[in-house]
């Protein structure tokens, strides 16, 4: 499994969880570190945001980001079927984690672009044996092609654009990459 750049798009996420101030603090250093950091750093972000967790279950970005950090864990196995298994432990919380959200609640609608978005971009950058790619796409198409998305802040938009476009572009629709590429860069 080549991870040289598994999880860099996970940190375009950044900006999107920032949106929400119960992120906005201490979490998104600790998810960034987790994401692309040493396995010191992530093994730090697993321990931290499970804590968290812990202490917030109804949290779904707490628990959407240690999904994602959990999954970035596999890049740090050197046997292969330890990089599935924990793969597959991140996966399977961000599986939970999406079947917790509402999509009819209004009011959790940024949760629910956060969840997506970090869920989506851990997703498309999965080799492609765990067969989540199309799921990703998905996700993260819906999220762009919503009408809330015109109304998220402008690093949120940058965030799903860019991610949006990595997916794009391995779906070979180059034109639409194109396009949310330059929306990135805006």
């Amino acid at each position: 499994m080549n991870t040289t750049h598994f999880f860099r798009p996970l940190l375009l996420t950044s900006a999107l969880i920032l949106a929400t101030p119960a992120m906005a603090n201490n979490w998104m250093s600790i998810y960034q570190q987790g994401v692309q950091g040493d396995e010191t750093a992530n093994e730090q972000a697993i321990a931290s945001l499970t804590a968290a967790s812990a202490a917030a279950p109804e949290d779904l970005q707490l628990q959407a980001m240690l999904g994602a950090v959990e999954t970035a864990a596999a890049k740090h196995a050197m046997l292969p079927w330890n990089k599935m298994k924990l793969a597959e432990q991140g996966l399977s919380k961000l599986d939970k984690t999406l079947r917790q959200l509402d999509p009819q609640d209004r009011a959790q609608a940024i949760v629910t672009m956060q969840v997506h978005t970090i869920a989506g971009c851990t997703f498309i950058n999965l080799p492609d044996l765990f067969n989540r790619f199309n799921e990703g796409y998905a996700l993260l198409k819906n999220q762009i092609q919503s009408p809330a998305f015109g109304f998220a802040p402008t690093a949120a938009q940058q965030a799903l654009y860019s991610c949006g476009a990595k997916a794009a572009s391995k779906a070979g629709d180059e034109t639409l990459a194109k396009t949310w590429q330059q929306q990135s860069a805006q």
